[in-house]
């Protein structure tokens, strides 16, 4: 199980921070509310993920999460802006992911640019599977003619009508169109 320090300093988003480790199978160790309190607590008890989201020091943080990057190169920051940032971080060991916190979007970046963070955590890999065969389920809808709404809506429907998850929704899909 993946140790996660919580860098939070903004209350509205911190419940929806904690739900997102608790559904990826994480171990919250410990929270603070800057990346100073933050790197203290790494050089203290260490971390494999650090989650940073901080948006009234989101200009300045940058800079600072590079050199905490450099510092523990094991540890790996995802760090939650709402714009792209102007400079590219080089550190292999940080994540910038677009504001608003989602799960999806979460498991995207990470699979795109730390995919050895997927099979260090079980849970994280599984749900990052359901969420490519949802996304594939509505490719195939697409394909045959709905729009990307109207595929979503139909996943949706069949999954609360047939009270099955999304993914067991996206696999008869998938199942059905691979047969014609």
């Amino acid at each position: 199980m993946l140790r996660v320090l919580l860098v939070n300093n903004a209350l509205s988003a911190q419940a929806r921070l904690i739900s997102l480790i608790h559904r990826c199978g994480w171990q919250l160790s410990q929270q603070v509310s800057t990346l100073s309190a933050a790197c203290v607590q790494l050089n203290q008890a260490g971390a494999e993920l650090v989650l940073v989201d901080i948006p009234s020091q989101e200009e300045t943080a940058l800079n600072q999460l590079a050199e905490m990057a450099a510092e523990f190169p094991d540890t790996y920051f995802l760090f939650w802006v709402s714009k792209k940032p102007n400079a590219e971080l080089s550190a292999r060991n940080v994540i910038v992911c677009l504001r608003p916190l989602r799960l999806d979007g979460v498991l995207k970046q990470i699979s795109e640019q730390a995919p050895e963070l997927l099979q260090r955590s079980p849970k994280l890999k599984n749900l990052a599977e359901q969420i490519r065969q949802i996304a594939q389920a509505k490719r195939v809808l697409i394909e045959s003619g709905m729009s990307e709404d109207e595929a979503h809506h139909t996943l949706e429907k069949m999954a609360m009508n047939q009270r099955i998850s999304r993914c067991e929704a996206a696999l008869q899909v998938i199942k059905t169109y691979q047969q014609e």
